[in-house]
């Protein structure tokens, strides 16, 4: 029993490290350079922690310092691509970027349902670090083209992906969250910076995911005065005490006071980065499956 015991642990570990293997390397998100680009840390920061067996990653990569941002695409196996495509803008209080709980895995796991997905690795607010100040409201404008530029970067290789240019959103977990709603609300797109040229493709999300997002005023505010916003999904865990789930009930009641298209699903469990929510509750390890069902609904993936 011993034998095949070390057995099974040698196929278990080979079989990660070639999950891992499949990893892409991180592209420049500006492959031309950021001219002028205020967000400048002289040394990036990555920190690499115990990832759970539920990940599909089998990685746990957290960035800080960001500098110059990157991104990942995962593709459906060939000939599985429904057109559905979702930037997704991983979580860390705009500090960090949690690369892999909160971005990989998820597009693993929508891809391998024929969604296309990017993984964003955006520039962080790290103020304080290394003696660099820099305020939020001039770093705000540059991660808001972050996320801008990754929607332009699917829709610009959409005929290559097999990406339906009208069944693209984003989606984010916590500040990715916070990112989204940015975007979805066209926060700063007066202040966009004049390297963010997109030409005639359009950067607006069709569809949002906020899962467990950090919200405030100013957003609800925006939200109430805004005409338009794409459908929604909101998802939060009952026990989230940090991005509490109050105010994605907010959210929920003014946007379906303006009668735009919105779902929500708040579970009695899961405390704030819960991720995939495999391990931390039965309701709430649903959530994926949900967010997939209500892109049927939508008729963003076809049945």
């Amino acid at each position: 029993m011993k034998f095949y015991s070390l057995i099974l642990a040698a196929v278990v570990l080979v079989w990660n490290n070639e999950c891992h293997a499949q990893l892409s390397d991180i592209q420049p998100l500006w492959p031309n350079g950021i001219p002028g680009n205020p967000v400048k840390y002289k040394a990036e920061k990555l920190t690499s922690n115990t990832f759970r067996q539920s990940s599909l990653s089998l990685s746990n990569r957290v960035f800080s310092c960001v500098s110059e941002p990157g991104y990942i695409i995962h593709k459906p196996e060939k000939g599985k691509a429904n057109g559905a495509a979702m930037v997704i803008c991983p979580g860390g209080g705009f500090r960090d970027v949690w690369f892999d709980r909160e971005g990989n895995d998820l597009a693993i796991f929508l891809a391998q349902r024929g969604v296309t997905c990017l993984v964003l690795k955006y520039r962080t607010f790290n103020t304080g670090e290394e003696r660099f100040k820099l305020e939020w409201k001039d770093y705000a404008p540059h991660v808001y083209a972050d996320a801008r530029q990754a929607i332009y970067i699917m829709r610009s290789r959409a005929k290559e992906l097999g990406i339906d240019v009208n069944k693209t959103g984003i989606g984010g977990f916590s500040a990715g969250g916070s990112l989204s709603m940015m975007v979805a609300l066209n926060m700063y797109e007066k202040e966009l910076p004049g390297y963010a040229s997109y030409g005639q493709i359009n950067t607006a999300p069709d569809f949002v995911g906020l899962f467990y997002p950090g919200l405030n005023p100013g957003y609800m505010d925006m939200a109430k005065k805004t005409g338009t916003f794409p459908p929604v999904f909101i998802m939060n865990g009952g026990e989230d005490t940090t991005t509490p789930a109050a105010n994605c009930i907010e959210l929920y009641n003014i946007l379906a006071s303006k009668k735009i298209n919105v779902e929500m699903h708040i579970y009695s469990k899961g405390g704030h980065g819960f991720d995939s929510g495999i391990e931390r509750g039965n309701g709430v390890a649903s959530w994926r499956d949900s967010f997939v069902a209500w892109l049927k609904d939508r008729g963003f993936i076809s049945e």
